[in-house]
């Protein structure tokens, strides 16, 4: 039995991932390496590969959503126009239960399409008759501003990461249960080996 075999019958968990590579494609020619070190060689290169594989598709994913969100804030930006509006009423919480949430107040303006009125975000405190800026889009209704470059970047993190655990959480899992299966087929060859040649060393016949 080979020297770097550990009790559970798999490769020591010290055999460099380049052994791992060398027994996987068939190219340790040891003649101690047995069937069942390969197959175990196989899914430690295999478990390496898709790793790898999972780096490669968050950092696509992180891309994509950075694109794709820096794209909405740009098609957002081009058509918000921000203009003047004057107040009607006095700021008030969006939900009163709510304390120290976002104040609004009524308000109306003038936009090249005719005056216009609604609700719009003010500072906590704003008074009837308060001068505020406001976004408006192409048909004149409020609109909030485009997400900021900050928070852009940390949704594309955020995606990335996600899709590091879940993948990373599947391929140990594979990886778990098909060593599994290899500690079984171990473990049964060990004990069928061991019927052999357990007569001959006590001397039992």
């Amino acid at each position: 039995m080979s020297a770097t075999v550990t009790a559970s019958g798999h490769p020591s968990s010290h055999t460099s991932l380049r052994r791992h590579v060398l027994r996987a494609t068939g190219r340790d020619h040891s003649p101690l390496c047995r069937p069942l070190d390969r197959a175990y060689s196989r899914l430690v290169a295999g478990l390496a590969l898709a790793m790898l594989g999972t780096l490669v598709v968050a950092v696509v994913t992180a891309l994509l959503v950075y694109r794709a969100e820096t794209r909405t804030a740009q098609q957002t930006a081009r058509h918000r126009h921000t203009v003047t509006a004057v107040t009607t009423g006095p700021a008030l919480s969006a939900d009163p239960r709510a304390g120290g949430g976002r104040e609004y107040a009524p308000a109306r303006w003038v936009y090249p399409l005719g005056p216009g009125t609604g609700s719009v975000p003010v500072p906590d405190g704003t008074l009837a008759g308060t001068a505020v800026r406001v976004g408006l889009n192409d048909a004149g209704s409020p609109a909030g501003a485009p997400e900021p470059a900050d928070l852009i970047l940390t949704d594309a993190v955020l995606a990335g990461f996600g899709t590091v655990t879940v993948l990373g959480f599947g391929a140990e899992g594979a990886f778990a249960l098909r060593r599994h299966g290899l500690d079984r087929q171990a473990e049964k060859g060990w004990e069928a080996a061991w019927e052999q040649v357990e007569p001959r060393w006590s001397g039992r016949r």
